[in-house]
């Protein structure tokens, strides 16, 4: 992917903000250009000073003012419209990127690709802003400012001192060109290393549980190290890169000081001409270094430039259907030889099973054996590679999306609250819902006597992680959160596991008597807790080992008898 293709992109998604860029744009030229004419008074003046001849000081100071405060207020039109735009692009970016996960969840968001994704959302779209804020007025004025102030000089003191001077301020334009190469790939490689340390560390956050409990802190404290290390020493490369460059731009710089004063002595040119031609020439440096201090800048953004757009314009994980089917029948759930793949490796293996409407289900089995996976087809969080999710006897693919994910909810074992109220939090799926409807879901949930020994009531904040609130109480709000949507089927993934006995069985039982008619697929490992009558289906490996009434399959002594008595 080129930088030119990055550019396009850019640019194709920020049409409409391209008049507030050349606003930036013209107000850099002018403040440059002011700028040359400030240095070349100035120099003007010490000359015509330092040789005795007379001049009025008055006007050379109300110019000079006059000149520095319409440079001030340039400064600001510049940075005010450069940044409009660049702020303005990133939201339009931070929305593509969002409405293209939005139907991915929660396949393309989870472990190590949920920690890419945050980085990508956050750093790397923030890093772009220096295309749009620090790009294109600083490359345009780095041309359009020597061009305009060299040709000034050659007119009004001096051609020969304005050919000197030429050759010197193209080489320091061209100087950040020649090395683009190289410095894009140092770019690329620090884009790439910050990547992966950031999709470690959240990989890691994420499974802090699991490091502690299988002792395994110290191994990947040393693979986060090594991830430290690699993001150094790409660090360190670029940096050498860029000091190089830096270098070669200051050498040239000085050469063409020394070209303007021996051009001068050679030419015998009077005192003041030569004194201008080197005023402007100490002028141009900024304008000229402009395209060398944004390289480096620029493809960094570049480079996360490159990730963004992956993400944005990436095979989608699950694709909306074109032309959605006819609303499901009911809210039976069919699975017919579904079969799910991650790297090679079977999850689900064609898995033939059928949950009816209205029934509390339950699918057991021990870590590993494809539960989750299951629970995760139904509201199409990933799709089947081979084999059919049906929804009253339609398949799921061919819903549309918004319609699907109201009719089934999934409560997962470990949720996520948004920092906000308790409300707030409730109200996520069913944006206009009333206070009575969000305490008839904490009720069904079994945190009525909670919500009401609260002060504030359902306005409590809460944190993003629940840290105010214990792991049950974490659990019931995410599972009153799903039912305020009034789900038809609902999933719940290990959602009760940090309930103990008595509560886990209070709130079945309140779902049970309050949601009748509700289809519900519970997967959990306490299948000690799970009633005779209930309908059950045994995983392994990814494969169905057992299905049948739990009373049936207690008598049976099969592997769901097996799963009970380890449990």
């Amino acid at each position: 992917m080129s930088r030119l293709d990055l550019t396009r992109w850019l640019i194709g998604h920020t049409r409409r903000l391209l008049a507030p860029l050349a606003v930036s744009v013209v107000a850099r030229i002018a403040n440059q250009l002011l700028g040359v004419a400030l240095l070349a008074l100035a120099a003007t003046a010490v000359v015509r000073a330092a040789e005795g001849r007379p001049f009025d000081p008055l006007p050379l100071v109300l110019w000079l003012v006059g000149i520095a405060l319409t440079k001030a207020l340039l400064r600001y039109l510049e940075h005010y419209a450069g940044h409009a735009v660049a702020f303005t692009a990133l939201q339009r970016l931070r929305e593509l990127l969002f409405a293209r996960l939005i139907p991915q969840a929660p396949a393309a968001t989870q472990g190590r690709a949920g920690a890419e994704l945050t980085a990508g959302a956050t750093r790397d779209i923030d890093r772009v802003e220096v295309f749009f804020a620090h790009t294109l007025p600083p490359a345009v004025s780095a041309v359009a400012v020597p061009t305009i102030a060299l040709v000034w000089l050659a007119s009004a003191a001096d051609a020969r001192l304005a050919l000197a001077s030429t050759p010197f301020v193209l080489a320091t334009l061209l100087v950040p060109l020649a090395a683009g190469a190289i410095t894009w790939r140092s770019a690329r490689g620090v884009a790439a290393a910050r990547g992966a340390l950031a999709a470690r560390l959240g990989d890691d956050i994420q499974g802090v549980r699991e490091v502690l409990a299988l002792g395994a802190a110290p191994t990947r404290l040393r693979q986060l190290d090594a991830a430290d290390r690699s993001l150094g020493e790409a660090r360190s490369a670029a940096g050498r890169v860029q000091a190089g460059r830096g270098a070669v731009i200051v050498l040239l710089q000085g050469l063409g000081i020394i070209a303007v004063v021996g051009v001068g002595a050679a030419a015998g040119t009077p005192t003041e001409p030569v004194a201008v031609a080197l005023a402007v020439a100490v002028a141009l440096w900024g304008p000229a270094r402009g395209v060398d201090e944004f390289a480096a800048s620029l493809d960094a953004s570049f480079a996360a430039a490159e990730r963004v757009r992956r993400i944005i314009d990436g095979e989608p994980a699950v694709r909306a259907p074109e032309a959605p089917g006819p609303a499901p029948a009911d809210a039976s759930v069919d699975l017919r030889d579904a079969t799910v793949s991650y790297g090679g490796m079977p999850a689900l293996h064609a898995v033939s099973a059928r949950f009816p409407a209205g029934e509390w289900s339950v699918v057991a089995g021990v870590s590993g054996s494809g539960k989750s996976t299951l629970a995760s087809l139904l509201p199409r969080g990933r799709d089947v590679q081979d084999g059919a999710v049906l929804l009253g006897g339609a398949d799921v693919r061919d819903l549309a999306l918004d319609e699907l994910r109201r009719r089934v909810a999934l409560v997962a074992q470990r949720p996520t609250l948004l920092s906000g109220t308790i409300a707030e939090n409730l109200r996520l799926a069913a944006p206009d819902a009333t206070d009575e409807r969000l305490r008839e879901a904490l009720a069904d949930a079994a945190l009525d006597e909670w919500i009401d020994a609260l002060p504030a009531g359902l306005d409590t904040p809460v944190s993003e992680r629940g840290a105010s609130i214990s792991g049950g109480q974490l659990q019931r709000l995410a599972l009153a959160r799903a039912l305020v949507a009034d789900p038809e089927v609902l999933v719940l993934d290990e959602a009760l596991s940090q309930l103990d006995g008595p509560t886990a069985a209070r709130v079945r039982e309140r779902l049970r008597t309050r949601r009748a008619g509700l289809t519900v697929i519970e997967i959990t490992h306490r299948v000690d807790l799970v009633p005779d009558d209930t309908r059950v289906l045994v995983l392994d490996v990814g494969r169905v080992v057992d299905a049948g009434r739990a009373g049936e399959l207690r008598a049976a002594g099969g592997p769901f008898a097996r799963l009970e008595a380890r449990a």
